[in-house]
């Protein structure tokens, strides 16, 4: 299991943690056992001490539990103002240990090149694809193909958009265990628009293998939009058949001291309008912009999302939906009058 509670979940509270809770946090999951705990975003950002957005691996170190048998990792984002991994210092014994590189299909190139920079730095390499779940089956087999040349720690199929049923998993999944290099593992991260998350994980951990597989997940499902797995849940699960394998109390703690209260304020997880984003194959930070208008019923929110065209739902483009909605307001059909009229 991997969590990523400070990385993905940031995405609520604008990685606005402060930096004792970071600490705690970063503590409490190690307590309980997480195998692999990602620590946030590395950035060319100024460091701030209270996100959980760094600047350096030295800034993440600083913050670690002494004496934990976790795996610690940080994100390096393309096109998100990411680190140059040529700054990177090298991996140290005890500290910082893998670093997640994720990237779009058109931003290929440059991933395996950052991967190869990451490598020799002596880090850990995971290689996430964002919306892999979208890649056609012959694509993803050619990305697979040049991953292998970089043999990294992890390849992933991501469900950005939170839009995979156990089909589409089996699927995906099947053509990266038969494609990849042996010794490679296969990591899932999964979003919560169709409240598949649990039972994708699930359905991974019945799938026969001999690799290793990594399953995302956050504390309480904290995430955008739809959030995430519930690392809770799935801790529970697996406990199930190995019975203290994970203790979930610390991480129960730290919901209740540092996240419930960021949930009253900044709510996420299953909503309607997510599902809606979901069935429309649309990044959720589009439902998030036409939630926060606070004005459009929901058949509304239906046919924005279908306005969108097809070559920009991968990603958010802010400009675009902002365009689209505009246009509706302006052409939107005041049909009080009319209503009045029939009412009487």
């Amino acid at each position: 299991l991997l969590d990523c509670t400070l990385r993905d979940g940031g995405y609520v509270n604008n990685w606005h943690f402060g930096k004792k809770a970071i600490r705690d946090i970063l503590f409490n999951l190690s307590k309980a056992g997480m195998d692999i705990i990602e620590c946030g975003f590395l950035t060319d950002k100024p460091y701030q001490p209270d996100d959980s957005i760094f600047s350096s691996p030295q800034q993440i170190n600083a913050l670690l539990p002494s004496g934990s048998k976790s795996m610690f990792v940080a994100m390096i984002a393309i096109g998100e103002k990411e680190m140059d991994p040529a700054l990177l210092p090298p991996a140290q014994e005890y500290g910082l240990s893998g670093i997640r590189l994720t990237f779009h299909s058109d931003e290929i190139e440059k991933a395996l090149r950052y991967g190869r920079i990451i490598q020799e730095k002596g880090y850990r390499l995971f290689m996430q694809p964002v919306g892999s779940s979208f890649y056609p089956d012959e694509q993803l087999i050619d990305l697979i193909l040049k991953v292998n040349q970089l043999h990294p720690y992890a390849f992933y199929i991501v469900d950005t958009r939170g839009t995979m049923y156990q089909r589409d998993l089996q699927r995906q999944l099947y053509l990266a265990d038969y494609n990849l290099e042996k010794g490679i593992c296969i990591g899932f991260h999964s979003h919560n628009n169709l409240q598949m998350a649990f039972a994708n994980a699930q359905h991974l951990l019945d799938y026969k293998t001999d690799r290793t597989i990594l399953i995302d997940c956050s504390a309480n499902g904290m995430g955008r939009g739809a959030g995430n797995l519930c690392s809770e849940l799935i801790m529970d699960y697996i406990n199930q058949t190995t019975p203290g394998r994970y203790d979930t109390l610390p991480l129960l703690e730290l919901v209740d001291q540092y996240l419930s209260s960021v949930y009253v304020s900044s709510p996420w997880g299953y909503s309607y309008v997510y599902f809606l984003s979901a069935a429309n194959g649309c990044h959720p930070n589009y439902a998030s912009y036409l939630l926060s208008q606070q004005t459009l019923h929901v058949n509304t929110i239906g046919e924005i999302l279908e306005q969108i065209p097809q070559g920009s739902r991968k990603r958010f483009d802010k400009d675009l939906i902002k365009s689209i909605y505009q246009s509706f307001q302006k052409n939107a059909v005041d049909d009080t009058q009319l209503t009045d009229h029939f009412r009487k």
